[in-house]
């Protein structure tokens, strides 16, 4: 079965080569250009993907969210600033999953913040909850 990636490119790749004037390989330079053109299509594509898959479900989509925010709060030298907001998802989400990431994200954060006992805190709740749930 052909992905919508594999006939995008695949497409495109006869695009380029049957009207794109000048795109016919005339030496070993083109042939390389066109091959380069064609993996960023590709790299492209697979980014495309890759984002449809995360924003398709909610799970992914949260995590990454909450990864994003993490990102934000580091770059302008406030990371420990996400811990409220991670606590915030432990307390309104029952989903383990996004749990699961938020334990493990608000543990390294406090540490990093050097609050290593309250990050063991947190790391043993979501621990314990993972024990109860595999009984």
């Amino acid at each position: 079965m052909l992905t919508f990636r594999t006939i995008t490119i695949s497409i495109t790749a006869a695009l380029l080569l049957a009207v794109a004037p000048g795109a016919r390989a005339q030496s070993q330079d083109d042939l390389e250009l066109m091959q380069t053109f064609l993996n960023i299509m590709t790299d492209y594509f697979e980014i495309i993907e890759s984002t449809y898959d995360v924003s398709s479900n909610p799970e992914k989509a949260a995590i990454m969210q909450m990864q994003k925010i993490q990102e934000v709060y580091e770059e302008r030298g406030e990371k420990a600033r996400s811990v409220e907001v991670l606590q915030k998802v432990l307390d309104d989400s029952d989903n383990v999953t996004i749990r699961n990431a938020a334990y493990m994200l608000l543990g390294d954060t406090l540490k990093e913040s050097g609050r290593a006992d309250e990050a063991l805190q947190y790391l043993r709740r979501g621990l314990d909850e993972n024990i109860k749930a595999a009984k």
